[in-house]
């Protein structure tokens, strides 16, 4: 009981203060939608999308590695995390000689100029450094000083890339916005590597680089696939359509963003309790409780569907008004995606991460394809719901692929299939009637109060059992 009060504290920790935390960008997204040009911000948001593939490789993946090293090296996780850091700041080394040799060549394929280039590579440092230590304090269920990490981040990002903007950079905006988020992470990250190496000495440790990479090479690009089929999108409409198209799309992109930070927040409480019920083989104790977050997540989700024309509104304005219709299919994403978190912690937990690197490379291929053969036929609309149904196929790939190590469902299918059943119809009415906030709303409220009804029945008959 003591575990599952400290995951659930943790979990609330994590989600309130995350999105306050993190709400500090996306309460300023409409000041800076409004500074900014639509191409200005499709170039600050594709300099984004390449950060989130490269921090993947300058990481290794090695983070997810840390929840099966703690029980692979019992009372050394400070050494193993300390030891695992110096492969980030080697293939940091690495990448900056390349680019100092190649950065020509790379600004070509890149579509970046050279100098961005440096400010990639280290702004990528930052955030693989911030997952890896991220991940090593869930272990403790340490929200605080995650918190205090996320705030100095948001509000350092923000201020810098808004003084910038007003002066020195107010003719490239843009670069004055990348310039604050590289400055502000990079300096986050020399203070947590320092947080990590007083807790212990970096030291090459062969035990640990070995069994690190053994388990985190097959998820390189399980990580770069994820990106792709989360990101590529934006990349191929800024050089298929233009950087104003891309920059529409991301804005959009920003009403799922917010959704994936709570679903951030609960996966690292859950991931970590888990792994604890798993040595337990509470088998059921895991089905009550996925049903319960997954229940949680259908009226956030449906709520969100029901405001989002008025979102992307405030958020842009008119300029921006189209994303109204990539918002919808995005949200969807982000509902796929949590799912797929409650179901992919059992592949993780088994440690045989080559069949997740296999279904997430699918999907991501699945996408490139489909994205290129609609966004030249419909427009960087198409790109929306090809993604969507590409992170289909993922989620059903996963699905199959959990219950095959686990030997049982994670959620419950009847549950989970109620549930997409309800959020895909109610997304279709949103669809036809954007225009009209009264019917939205008044479908939205009978849904919400249907599964929060349930939840809260079901929370209760489950304590009364005694459900850990």
């Amino acid at each position: 009981m003591k575990k599952l009060n400290s995951a659930l504290s943790a979990g609330l920790g994590y989600t309130i203060g995350n999105i306050l935390v993190k709400g500090i960008n996306f309460i300023m997204l409409p000041v800076f939608s409004r500074i900014m040009s639509t191409e200005e911000f499709g170039v600050y948001n594709v300099f984004l999308s390449y950060d989130a593939i490269l921090s993947i490789i300058i990481g290794m993946a090695l983070h997810v590695s840390i929840k099966s090293a703690n029980y692979k090296f019992p009372n050394k996780i400070n050494q193993y995390t300390s030891s695992i850091s110096i492969i980030y700041i080697g293939n940091t080394i690495i990448l900056l000689i390349l680019n100092l040799i190649f950065g020509q060549v790379f600004s070509k394929i890149l579509f970046l100029p050279e100098r961005i280039l440096y400010l990639l590579i280290l702004y990528s440092f930052g955030n693989a450094v911030l997952t890896l230590y991220n991940t090593r304090i869930s272990l403790d269920y340490s929200y605080k000083k995650y918190l205090i990490a996320a705030f100095a981040n948001s509000f350092g990002n923000v201020t810098l890339s808004l003084i910038f903007i007003l002066t020195a950079f107010s003719a490239r905006k843009e670069i004055g916005r990348i310039l604050g988020v590289v400055i502000t992470i990079f300096f986050i990250a020399i203070l947590l590597l320092y947080d990590i190496y007083r807790q212990a000495k970096p030291q090459y440790n062969k035990s640990y680089w070995k069994f690190g990479i053994h388990y985190s090479l097959p998820i390189i690009p399980h990580g770069i696939s994820q990106v792709l089929l989360a990101q590529f999108d934006r990349i191929m409409i800024s050089q298929m359509v233009s950087s104003s198209a891309a920059g529409i799309y991301s804005l959009a992109g920003n009403i799922k963003l917010i959704i994936t930070i709570i679903t951030e927040s609960i996966s690292n409480a859950w991931s970590t309790w888990f792994y604890a019920e798993m040595e337990k083989k509470h088998r059921d104790n895991i089905q009550v409780r996925a049903k319960q977050i997954c229940c949680l997540f259908t009226i956030i989700i449906t709520g969100t569907l029901a405001v989002s024309p008025e979102l992307i509104y405030l958020l842009g304005g008119n300029d921006y008004r189209l994303g109204k219709y990539v918002a919808v299919p995005m949200i969807l994403d982000a509902y796929i995606l949590f799912v797929y978190n409650v179901f992919s912690v059992a592949e993780y937990y088994t440690q045989k991460t080559i069949f997740i690197m296999i279904g997430t490379i699918t999907s991501a291929i699945l996408n490139i394809i489909l994205n290129y053969i609609f966004i030249l036929k419909y427009g960087f609309i198409a790109a929306a719901y090809t993604t969507l149904f590409s992170y289909a196929c993922y989620l059903f790939f996963h699905i199959v692929i959990a219950y095959k190590m686990v030997h049982f469902h994670v959620i419950p299918l009847k549950y989970l299939g109620f549930g997409t059943i309800m959020v895909t119809g109610y997304s279709v009415f949103v669809l036809f009637h954007m225009e009209s906030v009264y019917a939205r709303y008044a479908l939205c409220l009978p849904i919400i109060l249907l599964f929060g009804s349930y939840l809260i029945n079901d929370l209760i008959k489950n304590d009364i059992k005694g459900v850990k």
